[in-house]
């Protein structure tokens, strides 16, 4: 009978461990999410399955993974692809042009994928209990992108979502906390130069002038650039963790994650620097 009551003891203590040991392990667990332009379908990885893509992708170990420029990707081989790297849930916002894509370990809910009105669509959706909006703004047109922020940010809204929200992507704007970045010149150079290579082109303000509107709409919607953030908060390692000068994609979180956030930088490694115009970015979220 004792002998009884001892292994009823021991069974209740281990299982009381492993109660403990799950918790302090889900209390230790960071959620990693990445955000990447990925150039025309990482076209410049032309191996079958994209395996250095895929390679580095496994090396970052994104729980959840915002892609702008899906191009040539049907649901299907982005399924796949997603699978490769560990993640059994994906969407593709369309199967034409600049698609936005999602991909997950975790299952993606609520979905919404939005064509209209948006020249490369946006996803809005939950994964693990954090609302998503994967976006990318027009690259041509600043009214355009004023237009689609617009839209996106009364989605947003419409939807509640104003708490653990996440919104990333390619915004192709420039921010007004950067504006001394530009302070040179060049960038305004750059753009009256391609503006009068491209009559498409529409990017100045009157021709002559930066547009901060699309950044400065989303910060007075009450969210935070987190990269900025962690920059300012981390002046020893600010190059690191943010080292365009001249930024257009960005992770925007909100409040009630500002505290949350425990890392995040731009990622600027030997693959990044030849398989895509864009750095792609990261966070952690505790």
């Amino acid at each position: 009978m004792e002998t009884k009551k001892l292994n009823i003891i021991k069974i209740a203590l281990v299982m009381i461990a492993m109660v403990i040991s799950n918790q302090f392990a889900a209390a230790q667990y960071n959620l990693r999410i990445l955000s990447y332009n990925i150039l025309e379908g990482m076209k410049t990885d032309t191996t079958k399955g994209k395996q250095q893509f895929v390679e580095w992708v496994k090396n970052q170990d994104p729980d959840i993974f915002a892609i702008q420029e899906a191009n040539k990707f049907t649901a299907e081989s982005l399924a796949a692809l997603a699978k490769s790297y560990g993640h059994n849930y994906s969407v593709l916002v369309k199967e034409k042009g600049y698609p936005t894509a999602l991909t997950s370990r975790y299952p993606i809910t609520n979905v919404e994928k939005i064509n209209e009105g948006i020249t490369h669509g946006y996803i809005v959706a939950e994964v693990n209990g954090y609302n998503i909006v994967v976006l990318h703004l027009n690259p041509h047109n600043y009214l355009t992108r004023r237009t689609e922020i617009a839209a996106i940010l009364a989605k947003i809204k419409e939807r509640k979502m104003t708490k653990k929200l996440v919104v990333m992507g390619d915004f192709n704007s420039n921010s007004p906390l950067d504006k001394a970045n530009y302070a040179d010149g060049q960038l305004l150079k750059r753009l009256k130069d391609a503006q009068a290579k491209n009559k498409n082109h529409n990017n100045l303000v009157n021709g002559n002038e930066l547009d901060f509107e699309v950044q400065e709409s989303i910060l007075d919607f009450g969210l935070v650039d987190i990269i900025k953030h962690l920059a300012e908060k981390d002046p020893a390692n600010a190059a690191e963790i943010n080292p365009a000068k001249h930024r257009i994609d960005y992770i925007y979180v909100s409040k009630d994650l500002k505290s949350k956030v425990v890392a995040g930088k731009f990622i600027r490694d030997d693959f990044t620097r030849k398989f895509s115009d864009h750095l792609p970015i990261t966070i952690e979220l505790k």
